[in-house]
């Protein structure tokens, strides 16, 4: 259906079908980033592109042990607010992946840690230092991320893309070094 605001949206979403349909996806890459070494705390973050919306991991989730109430279904997101459904909030970076998927249609999967690039590996790293969870990142690494699938923000962690979540994983797992972590930087917290 067409809405007044010009965005084609499914009539009924049920929410709960999709988490069942990719809660394998993000249990799989979040053991693929424990044991690989790159879950620091409960940094990092995993998201899928779905009808109507995105599914992201819920702020201070640990990827290596998700629960079904840490997907959260994202309807909207924009400078200042996240608009979403579930127990829990999402990611404090639901607007950096709400702009990718925004700005790069073919995107279905992103996945992000908190530490650096392996040194052989050559990533291109964003410019500048930009507070996460901000659009003003979302639009920096937009940039970057229309070159190649994998980038490191600078000095915050490496983020990768795909067309799966365990396609995006297994590209951020080769691209990651688990010696190399980040302290958090500046944040903007969701409104919600």
């Amino acid at each position: 259906m067409t809405y007044e605001d010009g965005v084609i949206r499914p009539d009924a979403i049920n929410i709960q079908e999709l988490i069942n349909r990719y809660i394998n996806d993000f249990l799989i890459s979040g053991k693929l980033i424990d044991e690989n070494g790159l879950a620091v705390g409960s940094g990092g973050n995993l998201s899928i592109r779905v009808p109507g919306g995105m599914l992201i991991t819920s702020t201070g989730s640990l990827l290596n042990n998700l629960n079904l109430d840490e997907i959260v279904f994202v309807t909207f997101a924009d400078r200042d607010s996240v608009y979403f459904i579930g127990s829990k909030k999402p990611s404090s970076e639901a607007i950096n992946h709400w702009t990718i998927y925004q700005e790069m249609p073919n995107v279905k999967a992103i996945s992000h840690v908190n530490v650096g690039p392996k040194d052989s590996k050559n990533i291109i790293t964003t410019a500048e230092e930009i507070p996460y969870g901000t659009i003003e990142l979302g639009y920096d690494v937009v940039v970057l991320l229309k070159r190649v699938d994998v980038v490191m923000l600078k000095n915050h962690g490496v983020i990768a893309i795909g067309q799966n979540l365990i396609e995006a994983t297994n590209l951020l797992v080769e691209s990651a070094d688990k010696n190399k972590p980040y302290i958090f930087g500046p944040l903007n917290p969701i409104n919600s």
